[in-house]
């Protein structure tokens, strides 16, 4: 499953008004073809290029991207 999202601002702003994270907002309809839901732990990581999310609770994690 493939789409375009955009990266919202998140958490709180600076003095300056500035944000400096941001989340993406994924349907349920895709967090279930990923086999997640609303409040499950997961790993981030980011690559040049990427950032790769997957399931915090898994005994096999992906390294190789």
């Amino acid at each position: 499953m493939v789409g375009t999202e955009k990266l919202g601002p998140g958490g709180t702003k600076t003095e300056h008004g500035e944000r400096h994270s941001a989340y993406v907002n994924l349907h349920e309809n895709e967090l279930t073809v990923a086999g997640v839901d609303v409040g499950d732990e997961m790993f981030a990581r980011v690559r040049e290029d990427r950032i790769i999310v997957q399931r915090a609770d898994t005994d096999e994690l992906d390294h190789e991207f």
